[in-house]
């Protein structure tokens, strides 16, 4: 094994004599290891001109296979993308750079690369089993060879996930430096930062066991929810094209009474204590059900920036070009998407969050309560329905940084999971009852 002269510092290796084993391509002696690899190899040839997304990592991102099975099976078995899994149980940085030298970065062309690695840097007996610093570099090395292999792919590279019970466990607190140092190795462009594993997290920092297994390092079905929650929105972005009628371009509409619509709203600078912004369905409060709005309101002041017939990629335009400026609301409620059935949920769920983060960037101090899309479908099992409650599901992990989903389904829908007409006479649009109900819980949410 190579001898490492260490720095007192954090990347002090950096200067050291020899790389350290970190750095260091290294076949791993693990049954069934080899075995793998081949078999990894016969899937390239076997999907070569279809892979679009490559994963590498240790166990966490082999057991996708496993315990995470149904959620690749949705996602990453050809719909509605091909992905390739290369992450190998008991793995360090050093056998990874192996197999990415030995070709499990050849024979394709991926458009995004997923990397997560370094918790088995810390070992499995002792808390240090090398130095950070070792980890960082290892990491480093293995984004470079990404990039030197794969030149038109974009790199994620994921946070090592939470392990331990608590924030005071030794692995976690280690890991917690690694992370803080690989981030930097990110540009936004083609090295892209998916910090995934806080949202495992309870408010205190415990893991639950509920996101992970009693080992307090795997991730259960829940855990790879959230972790594929965080990575869909950057699929979307880097492998569907981005056209005009995307949900995440901003787009205009050419109706004059839009843009008069738009004058009338910038004109209201003032301070307002809510600010609604959406669609159709939240431009109901307005023109259907007036009533449940003041109701909802009682004397706080309000601003309109709702329109009718607006799609998400036309509010997020709006949103981004001065409707949220010149004022300062406490709340903001936002609901968009629901009018963009003819894209995918990833796509609607990927906009949602653009929509979101821009509603957080120009209105800081506000409260934003998320209205994701409404139950449409009159009954549980319709296509509509089907549709919104998966967009729905992969908006979860937004929730957080002073965003709250406000979700109507729980105070519209029977029992038995149908959408009354008395709620929603058409199965899509509501009722003044609908807003009455909508209104209420959102009222017992500000």
């Amino acid at each position: 094994m190579k001898k490492l002269l260490m720095l007192p510092i954090l990347l002090g290796c950096a200067l050291a004599l020899a790389a350290p084993d970190s750095c260091d391509p290294e076949i791993h002696n693990y049954s069934g290891w080899m075995e793998r690899h081949n078999s990894k190899l016969k899937f390239i040839q076997q999907y070569s001109s279809e892979i679009q997304i490559a994963f590498f990592g240790d166990s966490i991102t082999h057991f996708f296979e496993d315990t995470g099975k149904s959620v690749w099976n949705q996602y990453f078995n050809g719909t509605p993308y091909r992905a390739l899994n290369c992450g190998y149980g008991g793995d360090l940085t050093q056998h990874v750079l192996w197999r990415m030298l030995n070709g499990e970065l050849d024979g394709y062309k991926a458009k995004a690369l997923v990397l997560m690695i370094g918790t088995n840097n810390a070992g499995a007996n002792t808390v240090y089993r090398e130095p950070q610093g070792d980890t960082v570099l290892g990491i480093k090395k293995c984004v470079e060879l990404m990039q030197e292999k794969q030149p038109d792919a974009v790199v994620i590279l994921c946070s090592i996930s939470p392990r331990g019970t608590d924030k005071n466990d030794g692995y976690r607190k280690r890991n917690d430096v690694v992370n803080k140092e690989i981030e930097k190795f990110c540009d936004g462009k083609k090295v892209i930062w998916c910090d995934w594993g806080p949202q495992m997290l309870e408010p205190d920092e415990t893991l639950p066991v509920e996101m992970c297994s009693t080992d307090y390092l795997h991730p259960t079905v829940k855990g790879y929810k959230i972790w594929v929650k965080n990575l869909l929105p950057l699929f979307a972005s880097i492998i569907d094209p981005k056209d005009p009628s995307s949900c995440l371009v901003p787009s205009i509409r050419t109706e004059r009474e839009w843009w008069d619509a738009i004058a009338a709203a910038r004109g209201e600078v003032s301070d307002k204590n809510v600010a609604f912004l959406g669609d159709s369905f939240l431009e109901g409060f307005y023109s259907v059900a007036p009533d449940a709005r003041k109701d909802l309101l009682g004397e706080k002041s309000e601003i309109n920036l709702t329109y009718q017939g607006d799609l998400l990629q036309n509010v997020l335009w709006r949103a981004k070009m001065g409707e949220l400026n010149g004022f300062a609301a406490d709340e903001l409620i936002l609901c968009a998407g629901s009018a963009n059935t003819n894209r995918t949920p990833v796509e609607v769920a990927a906009g949602i969050t653009t929509l979101v983060e821009a509603a957080k960037d120009k209105q800081k101090k506000a409260k934003i309560l998320l209205t994701p899309i409404l139950p449409m479908g009159r009954e549980k099992d319709s296509a509509l329905r089907k549709w919104a409650e998966e967009t729905n599901e992969l908006l979860r992990g937004i929730e957080k940084d002073g965003v709250k989903i406000v979700d109507p389904a729980s105070v519209l829908l029977d029992e038995a999971g149908n959408l009354p007409e008395k709620y929603s006479a058409d199965g899509v649009n509501l009722t003044k009852e609908g807003y009455e109900a909508w209104g209420a819980l959102l009222k017992s949410n500000l």
